[in-house]
Parts: C-alpha cells; structure tokens; sequence
C-alpha cells in the first residue's frame, strides 16, 4: 500500500507542461490508475484513468475533466483530470487525495473508490478555495494600499496606511475622507466580480453608522500568478514595501499595528498573514503581475449595474439577500474608469481626509 509519506516527494519532483497539450505523467502506483501531473500553469492535476466518473458534488464537478489526453512520446489515453486551485503550492492536499482514493481501492475499482473518497475532495478543493480568495484578496489591498503610501505626502503616509479597513469585516476597504473604495481582485481577464450586496457599490448614506460617503470608487485588480522576478511582486514584497515607507516617512512607530491588522486578514476563512513567522509560506509567496488597476465611479449611471432601486421594487425579495456578479466594461465613460496605480491612488485623494 502506498503511504502517505511517499507521494508528497513523488509530487514535489513533478515539473509543469511544456504545453497546455502535452502532460508529462507520474504515476503513483504500477497500477497507472492514479497520476499527478502539473499544467502549463503549474497547478498541480490528479489523473484518474478509467471510466468517466460523475461527481455528486457541484464543487468537485466543476474541478473534474473527462476527456482525451497526450503524452510526449506516448500513447494518448481517457481519463478523468481533476485540477486544483490556481493559487500556492497545494502538493500536500493532492498527495492526501491521491493516498486516500488508493486506500479505497482505486487501483481495484475508480469508481466505487472516488465515491468513497468524494466527500474528502470536496472538502480539500472548498478549502483550498477559500485559501486562495484569501490570498488574492489581500495581494490586491495591499497593492492599493502601497499605491496609496508611494503617492500620498510624506506627512500623509500614516493616515493613508490608517484608510486600510478591509483587514477586518467592515462597510469598506479604505475608507479616505469622504471618499469609499472597495477593492475587488481576480485573476479573470477582465472586470468581473462577485458583488456580496448592494452596500459595496453604492454611497453610504451614514445610516448603518458608516461614514457617509460623496465618492464611491470599485477598485478591479486583474492579478496573474507569474514567475519571481521582473515587475513581479508577493505578498511578503508588499508588506516589506509599505513597512519601509512608513519608516521612511517618520511613522515606524505604527509597523506593529499594521503587521497585526495583515495577520487578521481573512482569519474566518482559515487565513492570516503573520509576516514575522510566514514570509516563506509558499501559499503566501505566490508571485503576481498586474494586468489591470482601474477604479469605477459607482455614482456614474455609465456604470449599469444592479441597484438597491431596482430590487426594492420587489416588494418580496430581501434587500440585503442579494448577491450577483457585475462585469464592468474598459471604458464605461472617457474618465471613468480611471486606470493604473498611481492614477487610481491620486484620484483617491482627490478627496481631503
């Protein structure tokens, strides 16, 4: 029987396609029923050859890919392909899963043993899901938060690392004067986001005991896992950055509490940064580049997007129930979206604190 032990090393040796065609397979067992491989991204697959297996589970099903597959030098063979999130190193997690459908006898009968072993999976990819939103989120509010540092004066640096509130469960991100901003981040190639209800994209009136706000910007940030180097950044960089900044700029005094705040981001979905012990986490060391940076007006009626108007007219529906997904445009009008980091963060403090 395959131990556990064993397969994290066999993963670990596993390098990523030469092409999003071509995988390079290492099988766990003689059996070559279950395989790892990693695709042209480096996202760690499972491979499961045998019959197509149909998953009880909506989250596993849209893990999991039935089709023909090519080897370099090989024969093409059927198989199901599961592939687990984009974000981090998730060698662990498949190696448990690899282990755990061989002891329910894969190389016997797949699909009796993935039924068995579904419920696992399920609960591997949900939690590695929610370690990568985590991940995400926090690279893009601290890529606004830098931003906010590198333009705001020098005498402004601690009010602006002061704007972050997204580190906790609050109305909005960063909150500057007047001025909201929430910060959506996704790896997708354009503005397209989870909307978690209407109080992220219109004005706070004050009622909720928020701040009441004039301005309302929606920060996309298009974010790309990438190798290490060029304009690449991570986590631990920007952390580093922001801290030097506020040393440079006479608020060295405030690093503690900013390293705290970073450390109870995302705490309620297994996250937290601490950079004191986690700078070489591989989950948090994930390398980023930029694809886009662009900051939405909400009050533009440009922007046609769902309003709390528009679902109050349904006398039945629940206001705050309501959650949608908006895809915003490049251009919803000539100023509006502004982009790039610089520009986004002046427009921010177009508005006095």
């Amino acid at each position: 029987m395959t131990s556990y032990e064993s397969v994290p090393e066999l993963i670990l040796d596993v390098s990523s396609a030469v092409t999003d065609e071509l995988r390079d397979i290492t099988w766990v067992t003689d059996a070559q029923v279950v395989g790892v491989s990693r695709d042209h991204g480096g996202r760690v697959e499972v491979f499961l050859v045998g019959v197509e297996l149909r998953p009880t589970s909506k989250t596993v099903g849209d893990a999991i890919e039935f089709r023909t597959w090519h080897r370099e030098g090989a024969a093409s063979f059927e198989a199901n392909r599961l592939l687990l999130p984009a974000l981090g190193h998730f060698d662990q997690v498949a190696a448990f899963i690899c282990t755990e459908l061989l002891r329910n006898g894969a190389d016997t009968v797949l699909s009796l043993a993935f039924t068995k072993t579904e419920p696992i999976v399920e609960l591997a990819i949900e939690r590695l899901r929610m370690s990568n939103e985590v991940v995400l989120g926090l690279a893009g509010e601290l890529l606004m938060l830098d931003a906010l540092c590198r333009r705001a004066d020098d005498e402004n640096v601690a009010q602006a690392v002061e704007s972050w509130d997204g580190w906790r469960k609050s109305s909005r991100d960063f909150v500057w004067g007047s001025t909201g901003v929430e910060v959506k981040t996704t790896t997708r190639s354009t503005s397209s986001h989870l909307v978690q209800g209407v109080h992220q994209v219109e004005l706070n009136d004050g009622e909720d005991g928020g701040v009441p706000e004039d301005r309302l910007y929606l920060v996309s940030i298009g974010l790309q896992a990438t190798a290490t180097g060029g304009n690449s950044f991570s986590i631990p960089q920007l952390v580093v950055r922001i801290i030097e900044r506020m040393e440079a700029t006479g608020c060295g005094g405030d690093v503690l509490k900013f390293l705290s705040r970073t450390s109870e981001y995302g705490v309620e979905s297994g996250g937290g940064y601490d950079h004191n012990t986690m700078s070489e986490d591989p989950i948090y060391g994930t390398s980023f580049q930029t694809s886009f940076f662009r900051a939405y007006d909400m009050s533009d009626e440009a922007v046609e997007i769902l309003r709390r108007d528009d679902i109050a007219v349904r006398h039945h529906v629940d206001v705050s129930s309501v959650r949608f997904r908006i895809d915003l445009p490049v251009t919803a009008r000539t100023d509006n979206p502004v982009s790039g980091a610089n520009q986004v963060a002046e427009a921010v403090f177009g508005s006095p604190a």
